[in-house]
């Protein structure tokens, strides 16, 4: 691996972690993600050829066929069957194409399962990368919701928006609060689980002090509720997998109970971390009131009440929860019929009015790509945890960084059918880091380990 292939990776991977839709930078029709994408490729491909390492395995990741390998066959071909059966359907044509590039982006993994390794571009380098990513951008968006809040507050808010959108190409979404939501938040939550998971096991990174303070207050004023569920799941994995990596090794019940009682680190963990679940209900019901309008209900006259329960009573207008009923009732009229839901309808379906922008990742999966492409889905998100599992036996121990992973894609599976990332680049490039990571976990001998 040469020196312009590692500076082009970590472009690649800072990119990805902040550069939000991908689009900050043009190139004509090309923005710089897919330009970055279509270079990766490309200069993987000439290292291929210029070695003649057609039929070398090692090298060649097109020809090396293992479940992930297959798996990534098997879903880049259903992205081509779901564009036909678009064009079948008579889908928009523009529709169909914007839908098929956002997920041909899996197409990455090939070059990808060949940089990532202990000896050529390490996961140790990439979560680096992404730390500082998740840093800057939360730092990035904190000022731009202090401004928001203070500086531009009132009239002077309307031209700070128009600015900053125009700059940041609609990537930049404002709260009624004037805090600010960025996509590339994705990866914020992601460090930030990592990070608060390093503290815990005594960790003194700077890094990752400053990244639990300032990506805690940026996810917070983000007033994404997708994501305090998706933290709150993960933070519950970390629990549940710390658990089993203590006492695994002890035989009985009573001394696994035990083993847990008397190690105070895990003790004092296992508290924060109980009292960092419980909070998120609180904090998810300040971000609906923050967030939408509360309404006045007034109950109905034909039923007789008594004269403390016919006051008016208020409710909250939750917008997104409304939504998201509509888009489930109108793939459900969709799905009723057989071959729609075995095939799906195609890229570019119309759902409840919307060709673009189906905030729930698995049932756009399910109306589009039907259950054949869902279940090719599945199939790739379970080999990461079967991965990692065939690791585990093997006697190859679950590592901090590994237990943080795992837990935080858990919290993605939950995120993205609420805020939908796992089927556009910004999800499907830690989804892909994952898929090469476990797979070479699993193919590690007894004493390697992998970093």
């Amino acid at each position: 691996m040469n020196k312009f292939e590692k500076m082009l990776l970590t472009i690649f991977f800072i990119e990805v972690f902040v550069g939000g839709g991908g689009r900050l930078i043009d190139f004509g029709v090309l923005s710089i993600r897919q330009v970055l994408f279509l270079l990766l490729i490309f200069v993987y491909v000439v290292r291929i050829v210029k070695e003649k390492a057609i039929l070398n395995k090692e090298l060649n990741t097109f020809i090396r066929f293992n479940p992930v390998t297959i798996g990534a066959y098997l879903l880049l071909g259903w992205f081509v069957v779901s564009s036909i059966i678009g064009v079948l359907n008579g889908h928009p044509l523009g529709a169909i194409v914007k839908d098929f590039l956002r997920v041909s982006y899996f197409a990455v993994y090939f070059p990808l399962a060949y940089y990532i390794s202990k000896e050529r571009f390490s996961l140790g380098r990439i979560i680096t990368i992404l730390k500082y990513s998740a840093l800057a951008v939360a730092l990035f968006t904190i000022i731009i919701s202090l401004l928001g809040k203070t500086v531009f507050v009132g009239a002077n808010f309307k031209p700070f928006y128009d600015f900053l959108n125009r700059v940041f190409t609609g990537d930049l979404f404002f709260r009624p609060s004037n805090s600010v939501f960025y996509k590339s938040h994705f990866y914020v939550l992601i460090g930030l689980v990592i990070a608060l998971n390093d503290l815990f096991n005594k960790s003194k990174s700077k890094l990752s002090i400053a990244l639990v303070i300032f990506g805690s207050i940026s996810v917070l004023w983000s007033e994404t509720r997708g994501f305090l569920l998706a933290f709150m799941l993960s933070v519950f994995m970390i629990i549940v997998l710390d658990v089993k990596v203590l006492v695994d090794p002890i035989k009985g019940l009573v001394q696994k109970l035990q083993k847990l009682i008397h190690n105070k680190q895990f003790i004092k963990k296992f508290t924060i971390l109980i009292l960092v679940v419980i909070a998120v209900p609180f904090m998810y019901k300040y971000m609906t009131l923050a967030r939408f309008e509360v309404v006045t209900v007034e109950p109905s006259k034909n039923v007789q009440q008594d004269a403390g329960a016919a006051q008016d009573q208020t409710q909250v207008n939750d917008i997104s929860v409304n939504h998201r009923m509509e888009f489930i009732v109108a793939s459900k009229d969709i799905l009723v019929h057989p071959v729609n839901l075995v095939f799906g309808t195609g890229y570019g379906t119309t759902i409840a009015g919307r060709i673009n922008g189906i905030e729930m990742s698995f049932l756009d999966i399910l109306v589009e790509q039907g259950l054949i492409g869902l279940g090719t889905w599945m199939f790739l998100f379970l080999i990461i945890y079967f991965n990692y599992y065939t690791a585990y036996k093997k006697g190859h121990k679950l590592s901090t960084l590994e237990i943080s992973l795992l837990a935080a894609f858990m919290g993605v599976l939950l995120l993205t059918n609420i805020n939908p990332f796992i089927n556009n680049p910004i999800g499907i490039c830690f989804f892909l880091v994952l898929l090469i990571v476990s797979q070479q976990k699993k193919n590690l001998s007894k004493n390697e380990v992998i970093e």
